[in-house]
Order: structure tokens, then sequence, then C-alpha cells
């Protein structure tokens, strides 16, 4: 071998004393430095080559819009048996619903009739208490000589406005005189035998009857004729 061989090599490969630093790059050859520029594991085109970890992200890279463009899953069918026994139930709270809204309208409407006729009854059982007072009054000026007093007529004012206050509760009197008897009006606590009256008539009037609303509230006491 002649000097430039030496030379050469000398160049390559450097010799390194036992005190250079160990982290100095060894000199390669100019085709062995070629290919160890490139990244370990690509090719000559920067490819992945065989590394196993950069084909897996490339691959996971090329199914991410595939996936996401993926339709949703189809739903399970629905059981039609299960709908129509909901169908029923429904059906069935409904038809209940109606019977207790229509319960709930009927007593509602027979309470209120029950409270109504309680008030009637009330106001009947007082205003029949206040027809005794009006008896009273009627009595004193029918008394004989009654007329002559210097309290007559302040006597007949309030009596008639005893009538007026009735008449605003819907109270009217009534007498029978020369009427038939009727029972459901009249209460007779007397009979004449007139044979030249028809048996029945109202002869005569011993308390005046009063009617509420058209109804009769009190009956008036008469005498009526019966043959025989």
């Amino acid at each position: 071998m002649d000097d430039r061989d030496d030379y050469s090599i000398s160049r390559r490969i450097p010799i390194r004393g036992p005190d250079d630093e160990a982290s100095e790059p060894l000199a390669l050859p100019a085709g062995q430095q070629g290919e160890e520029s490139s990244p370990a594991g690509l090719g000559e085109n920067g490819n992945s080559g065989d590394c196993p970890g950069i084909a897996a992200a490339s691959e996971l890279e090329e199914q991410e819009p595939e996936t996401a463009t993926q339709p949703p899953p189809a739903a399970s069918p629905v059981d039609v048996s299960e709908g129509a026994d909901l169908q029923a139930q429904l059906a069935e709270l409904e038809e209940r619903w109606k019977r207790a809204a229509a319960d709930l309208d009927n007593y509602r409407k027979r309470f209120e009739r029950e409270l109504e006729r309680l008030r009637q009854a009330e106001r009947a059982t007082i205003l029949r208490e206040w027809l005794a007072v009006v008896d009273n009054m009627e009595r004193a000026l029918c008394a004989q000589g009654a007329s002559e007093n210097p309290w007559y007529e302040g006597m007949e004012a309030i009596h008639q406005q005893m009538l007026a206050v009735l008449a605003q509760f819907g109270v009217e009197p009534f007498v029978p005189m020369g009427e038939e008897f009727d029972p459901r009006r009249h209460e007779a606590v007397a009979t004449a035998n007139l044979p030249d009256q028809p048996e029945g008539k109202i002869v005569e009037v011993i308390q005046t009857g009063y009617l509420l609303d058209g109804e009769v509230l009190r009956p008036a006491k008469v005498i009526a004729v019966k043959h025989g």
C-alpha cells in the first residue's frame, strides 16, 4: 500500500486518543453517510417503510372520516301489542275521567238544589212567625170601636208597612171569600149548612191566607158550606 492510501484512510477514520470525547461521531464512507442521513425507518422518498407505529397512525387518520359519516344505528322496532295495550289503558282512563266529571257535576247540582230548598224552608219559617204579628195588628184594627180612636190611623199605617215588607220577600195575602173550598189553599175551621148555597162555597174567612212566590205559605182559615 502506498502513502496515498494511508492518507485517505486516516481522513475517513480519525484516530482518537484515550482523552478524546466519546461523543464525537465517527466518519463513515461517502456511500454510508448518504444512507444514514435519512431518518430511521424511512425509505428513499420519506415513506414510513416497515415502521408499525407510523403505519397505524396513518391508517387511523384514513378511517376517521369514514367513521364520522356512518349512519346512526337503526332503532329497534316498536312492539305493536305494547302500543295497543297503552291505547286501551288510555281509553279506559279517559272513560273513568268522564264518569268522574259527570258524577261531580251531578253532585254539584244536587247540592245547589238542596241548598236552595233549605234557604226557602228557613225563609218560610221566619215569615210564618212574622205573620203572627201581622194577624195581631189586624185583630186590633178590626176591634169594635177601633176606628174612633186617635191612634187608629197610625196603626193602619204600620199595618200597611208590614204588608209592604212582606211583599219585598215575595209574600202576598189572599182572601178567598166566595171561592170554592180547596184543601191545598184553605183550612176549614167550621162548616155551615146553607141549602141555598152550593156545597163547598166559602162563606166566611176567619184568617187571611198568604202565598210565597205563588206557593201557599199559610192557608186561609175559612168556613165552608156543607149540606147534610
